[in-house]
């Protein structure tokens, strides 16, 4: 299943763009609901999830290892959805 990411900046209509060339392509359009599932499903708040995808790691993330545990929390969500997806398009 390939995958696009689209990147943005503030008040750049980033997310629309993402949409349609989603809609045009076919494809589903996801974004913040993978770190809202996230943090829900590892009960963490999602500004945690979301500083340690958006942020550099600080000294005390490299020495607890917390911005990969976080990205292993978000990678996990994206997983489930992708495998979720995938089932559907193959059965």
């Amino acid at each position: 299943m390939p995958i696009i990411t689209i990147s943005r900046g503030s008040y750049s209509h980033g997310k629309d763009v993402a949409q349609k060339v989603a809609q045009k392509l076919g494809y589903a359009c996801i974004s913040r609901e993978i770190m809202l599932k996230a943090s829900k499903h590892f009960n963490i708040p999602e500004i945690k999830l979301a500083r340690a995808v958006h942020d550099a790691p600080s000294i005390f993330d490299r020495l607890t290892y917390g911005k990969e545990r976080y990205i292993a929390f978000v990678r996990e969500a994206l997983m489930h959805y992708l495998s979720r997806i995938t089932w559907f398009i193959t059965a």
